[in-house]
């Protein structure tokens, strides 16, 4: 097989090949260069190293700067408004306010790289994903497309119809394993790998709903068995009864970012935990994480201390981003577990004899927190979304942290205490919270509820032990009077 290869790419291939110079030739004043293929060319580390300086040289002379934490970002202010390009390999997205300018940019990068493809407008298919910018101010994606060619394949290799309908993907045991179902046949467990590597494509682009039954089903892929096949199906079917569903981003305001971590203890096997987190900016997700913990832990306080510092680096990542792109964020993390939070705010001072074990490792986030980067905040168990990652939720609960995760529900719907976290203006333009995200001042966020009754609370156990005190005194003096052998007899006891 004889492959042609033209304008600038030829260039790459005589640095990688210099002997390749002497077969350059000209046609219709393009440079071209005829190779014989031997062997796959996609993948190959050093072209796409190549191909990477050589674009990214081209958007330097632009004027464009590369972002110091994401290499494959450029960003330059043209008009007074930020002009942002992403890319993966070849594939570019570009945005700004203005069309003329993108419009402009494009024909400048065309003139270096001819036979450019172009989409232009407010839906693109970008990467296998169709995306769809909403006059709102959201983002819709969905891979309908994808997973459709998926499930009818699978229908095919397995030679029946998926006929059966479940309101979720996983069941309740979904971790349980059974050891004594029969082992798969090497052909059927190749055939189950196949098929999580797709759907693990998916989850992590337009489908997170799907990720806690197939982050599990991905840790069964070495020797799986009946049972596990059953879980697949059930899966597959779940996907097929939901095919048209898509997954909706928005943001009321870039400067205000909430991470949810929340951990399920001893629910594998093994007797370890089950890590789930997701950050948002107001509507839907736009990271999630459903994961198995890599060690043993003594309680479910210790699981949640864990799993936060397992997750939170994705956090400090959003965080630079956001901040290399011109935003500053006040950061929220929401916990449920109390206990977990005093450990947050006060390092090993909160230790006592059930959690001085734990590693030192694991409160790295409370300097953050010191430092003030990171504001602890406390979420009802029942509006933490990030249970849904941690375990396989069912019925109700599943219904309406699903609507949140997916983006169909606004997060202040679920979580009462988002529309009270406090807002923190950077160097950015004005607030751009939309009306579903403004607060309410006439209701009482439920987790400010709580929080004054658990002050009340306190209060009152303050009163009684200080009257406890008081009556000791009391006691004590009166006994000094009244009987001095006593009284000295007690305090040698």
């Amino acid at each position: 097989m004889l492959l042609k290869i033209e304008s600038q790419f030829v260039d790459i291939m005589v640095d990688v090949n210099p002997e390749f110079k002497e077969d350059v030739r000209f046609e219709n004043g393009k440079k071209v260069l005829y190779v014989q293929i031997l062997k796959a060319l996609y993948g190959m580390i050093e072209s796409a190293l190549l191909w990477y300086e050589l674009y990214s040289t081209v958007l330097k002379e632009e004027g464009f700067e590369i972002n110091k934490i994401d290499k494959c970002i450029a960003q330059k202010y043209i008009d007074g408004k930020p002009c942002t390009i992403g890319w993966y390999v070849d594939d570019n997205i570009v945005g700004h306010m203005d069309t003329e300018v993108i419009t402009g940019l494009l024909s400048r990068i065309e003139a270096k790289f001819p036979g450019l493809t172009i989409q232009r407008g407010k839906k693109l298919d970008f990467l296998g994903i169709n995306l769809e910018f909403r006059d709102d101010g959201k983002l819709l994606m969905d891979t309908i497309e994808y997973l459709s060619v998926m499930v009818k394949e699978f229908e095919d290799e397995i030679g029946k119809t998926l006929n059966r309908t479940y309101t979720t993907p996983g069941s309740n045991w979904l971790f349980k394993v059974r050891e004594d179902s029969p082992k798969l046949s090497q052909d059927k467990a190749d055939m189950m790998l196949k098929y999580i590597m797709k759907v693990a494509w998916a989850m992590k682009r337009t489908r997170p709903d799907l990720e806690p039954t197939n982050s599990f089903l991905m840790t069964r892929v070495h020797e799986p068995n009946k049972d596990d096949w059953h879980k697949l199906m059930r899966l597959m079917s779940f996907i097929k009864g939901t095919l048209n569903d898509k997954r909706i981003i928005g943001a009321d305001s870039l400067h205000k970012m909430l991470t949810m971590v929340d951990s399920a203890h001893a629910v594998h096997k093994d007797m370890r935990g089950n890590t789930g987190g997701l950050i948002s900016f107001g509507t839907g997700v736009v990271d999630t994480k459903s994961t198995k913990q890599k060690m043993n832990t003594r309680s479910s306080t210790e699981t949640e201390h864990v799993g936060t510092s397992n997750y939170m680096p994705k956090n400090i990542y959003f965080e630079m981003l956001m901040g290399e792109l011109g935003y500053k964020l006040k950061n929220y993390i929401a916990k449920d577990n109390e206990s977990e939070i005093k450990l947050l705010k006060n390092g090993r001072d909160s230790c006592t004899w059930n959690s001085k074990h734990i590693a030192i490792k694991y409160f790295w986030v409370t300097d953050r927190i010191k430092n003030g980067d990171i504001e602890v905040v406390y979420c009802p168990t029942e509006e933490m979304l990030a249970d849904f990652m941690s375990k396989p939720v069912q019925g109700s609960l599943f219904k309406n942290f699903r609507a949140a995760l997916m983006g169909w529900t606004h997060m202040g719907k679920l979580y009462q205490g988002y529309n009270d976290l406090e807002e923190r203006v950077g160097n950015k333009e004005k607030d751009t919270r939309n009306d579903i995200g403004k607060v309410d001042k006439s209701v009482t966020p439920q987790a400010s509820r709580i929080a004054e009754s658990k002050r009340s609370t306190y209060a009152e156990a303050v009163k009684k032990h200080n009257e406890r005190i008081m009556k000791g005194i009391n006691e004590h003096s009166s006994l000094k009077r009244n009987n001095p052998f006593l009284y000295h007899l007690t305090k040698l006891i």
